[in-house]
């Protein structure tokens, strides 16, 4: 008879710490602005679930690419006040790049 109780205890326990357990925070969306040929912030520290949303505030088309292998992205042209996103779906690192503008780019740290 100890062992069903016991069992049930340890269960019981198990249960009860992981109802207790925090929700994770929801997604967060990071806005990037694009202005002066730069991108704004040049990092970003994200998780798995967040998004990236690039805003063109500039007077120039940009073109985000990410050419970092397993999280390429081709955005494509985007003209001055257009906003595009990118869903972050894995972690790592990768590199956001603008394809005219050779020194303008951008980091992505996901976890």
């Amino acid at each position: 008879m100890i062992r069903p109780v016991l069992f049930a205890v340890v269960v019981g326990a198990f249960l009860g710490a992981c109802a207790m357990a925090p929700p994770p925070p929801p997604p967060t969306v990071h806005r990037v602005t694009m202005l002066g040929s730069a991108y704004s912030p040049s990092v970003v520290n994200a998780r798995v679930g967040d998004t990236l949303l690039f805003v063109n505030d500039d007077t120039e088309t940009h073109a985000v690419f990410v050419p970092t292998r397993g999280f390429g992205a081709d955005l494509g042209n985007q003209r001055p006040s257009e906003n595009r996103e990118i869903l972050l779906a894995l972690a790592g690192r990768f590199t956001v790049e603008c394809v005219p503008h050779a020194d303008m780019n951008l980091v992505v740290n996901v976890r």
